[in-house]
């Protein structure tokens, strides 16, 4: 089993052989990789998506 930590209450998650999906003992979620990985992403700060809106802006703009 490896573990890592629930993005809801970052008590330690089990995984599940048999259902590929990953538990929490503490609050009960109940999710695949792809999922924990999307709640990561939304939890994450905002400082990312500013730079790559500002990378975007820039590479759209006329370059003179």
């Amino acid at each position: 089993m490896t573990t890592n930590s629930c993005p809801e209450c970052e008590s330690e998650l089990q995984y599940e052989q048999n259902t590929k999906y990953f538990t929490c003992k503490k609050c009960g979620l109940y999710l695949t990789r792809e999922q924990i990985y999307d709640i990561k992403d939304k939890l994450r700060p905002e400082k990312k998506k500013n730079k790559q809106d500002d990378y975007l802006e820039w590479w759209l703009s006329s370059k003179k």
